[in-house]
């Protein structure tokens, strides 16, 4: 019992950048002069103690594309990514593709279907 209790002892005192990573697989599309690509993004999140999105990274091997977002305290929300290589405010916006499920624009030209605005 002494070292269970010890255990959730040194879990509870782990920084807050030790939180749990939720990685998750959806589809995703390249829009390039009217021509679409897809391809089956990796998404990993980190989210606040309270659930609130804390940083967003999102890789696809087809595009050989990284898209970072965070939020930033004093900026907003940024994201940097690896067409681009800098860093820059972007806020989503909604996109379309198929009529299907609503797409997110995460960075200009790449939306991503189904993430969360949070």
């Amino acid at each position: 019992m002494k070292r269970f209790l010890a255990f959730l002892f040194l879990l509870s005192a782990l920084p807050a950048s030790a939180r749990p990573a939720f990685k998750y697989y959806t589809a995703c599309v390249l829009e390039s002069q009217g021509t679409f690509t897809e391809d089956l993004c990796a998404v990993v999140e980190t989210r606040e103690k309270g659930g609130v999105l804390k940083a967003r990274n999102i890789y696809s091997n087809r595009f050989g594309l990284t898209i970072k977002s965070w939020f930033d305290k004093e900026k907003g929300f940024m994201t940097w990514d690896s067409h681009n290589k800098f860093e820059y405010k972007w806020e989503y916006k909604v996109g379309t593709y198929n009529s299907t499920q609503p797409y997110t624009y995460v960075m200009p030209g790449v939306m991503v279907e189904n993430v969360s605005w949070d």
